[in-house]
């Protein structure tokens, strides 16, 4: 490969393994590397790509990435990039997976992740702050989180999530009337990368959800739920959250609440797209038929996470600059995110519910939000103490 492209793959695992906080941190590194410093692409380059990516389902940083390198080098350098770039965080959150089930097999107490779970619901909380304050900037908007946020709440199943994304794009669509200030409204399409994304975009999801349907195989399952939740997450890993919790919890019970928001917990003390977290849920979802299932489902988990938001780069990215000249899709975009919004503080509330009621969670959950919000200490040092403190009042140390 040139001596560009292997500098490329470099910068890339560099972000990777230092990027923690989410799509922000992302971003701000992704400015460091591969445009002030490398001068990959420019400032505009990088912003307008990001701003295609947040018009797709699955995790934006990650497809970012994928464009810049398609766009660099082709389809090899994408590919390439992909790998690198999702390696780190999966194969950590692949151990702690591990180790996890190895305690709860070995029936060792832990007690100690007690501060993980109330930790876990202010993280989620002040993603769904964050998230608002980008994306919520009419009265509409406000009403289409609000009651996406009241139909998670009450109808808790994961089949009316993906009906609840739709229904405020297409309320955003009809009630947003401004045309976008680049205006143009044909949309010049390639017909023969339309047919070939439809046939393995869809074709995939099918063929996994007829075959887990004959066989009742429980990894074939577990692809198609996570090929779908890529499919249809917008506005990041947050949003993948009340889909898995419904889907894995709530509906099939493959795992306990108390595990899943444990997971989410660690899930914040590792660098790289919060996608990751599937890979735990996927290993979890499995654990009861032996460890080398849960590090397949780690795998069966990550590739399908990832694999329907990696083909709509890949086919779609050239069609880029017609589509941004599309007003309905900005039109519906707002709506979207807007309903996305509520799904996370939706799945807030929901996951609280599994908890015991208990004075400490409470003051833990708003202690977290408000430490986020008011100081700059990251995450991962916040895991940390909460792991810290409760092994402290397990063990009996103080």
């Amino acid at each position: 490969m040139r001596a560009r492209s292997l500098l490329f793959l470099k910068d890339v695992f560099i972000i990777a393994v230092t990027a923690f906080g989410g799509p922000q941190a992302h971003l701000v590194l992704m400015l460091k590397y591969l445009v002030h410093k490398h001068k990959f692409v420019t400032e505009d380059d990088l912003m307008e790509t990001v701003a295609f990516c947040q018009m797709l389902p699955g995790p934006s940083s990650t497809q970012t990435i994928t464009a810049i390198a398609f766009k660099k080098g082709g389809v090899l350098l994408a590919i390439l990039s992909l790998i690198i770039w999702i390696i780190p965080a999966t194969a950590i959150m692949t151990a702690i997976t591990l180790i996890f089930s190895m305690f709860q097999r070995n029936n060792f107490s832990t007690d100690f992740l007690r501060y993980m779970q109330p930790m876990a619901i202010g993280f989620i909380a002040f993603a769904g702050y964050k998230i608002g304050i980008s994306v919520i900037k009419t009265k509409m908007t406000f009403f289409i989180m609000l009651g996406a946020c009241l139909l998670t709440i009450i109808f808790r199943s994961p089949f009316i999530l993906p009906g609840i994304l739709i229904a405020g794009g297409l309320i955003s669509t009809i009630t947003n009337k401004k045309d976008h200030e680049l205006g143009e409204e044909k949309l010049l399409f390639s017909w023969t990368n339309f047919w070939v994304s439809i046939i393995l975009f869809g074709g995939i999801f099918i063929l996994a959800a007829v075959l887990g349907a004959i066989t009742h195989n429980r990894q074939m399952v577990l692809f198609e739920n996570f090929y779908r939740f890529g499919a249809i997450t917008f506005g990041g890993g947050q949003v993948m959250v009340p889909l898995m919790f419904e889907q894995f919890v709530v509906h099939n019970t493959y795992l306990n609440a108390h595990d899943f928001i444990t997971g989410y917990a660690l899930n914040q003390m590792i660098p790289g797209p919060t996608f990751s977290f599937a890979a735990f849920t996927g290993g979890m979802a499995l654990r009861d038929l032996g460890p080398q299932f849960i590090f397949g489902g780690c795998i069966i988990a990550t590739v399908a996470i990832y694999l329907p938001g990696a083909l709509l780069v890949l086919f779609l990215y050239p069609l880029w600059q017609y589509i941004k000249n599309y007003k309905y899709i900005y039109r519906s975009l707002a709506g979207v995110n807007a309903a996305a919004t509520g799904l996370v503080f939706g799945a807030a509330v929901d996951i609280y519910y599994a908890l015991n009621f208990a004075w400490t969670n409470i003051f833990i959950v708003i202690a977290t939000f408000l430490l986020l919000l008011f100081t700059k200490i990251p995450p991962p040092i916040l895991v940390l103490l909460a792991l810290g403190a409760g092994f402290l009042i397990t063990y009996k140390v103080i």
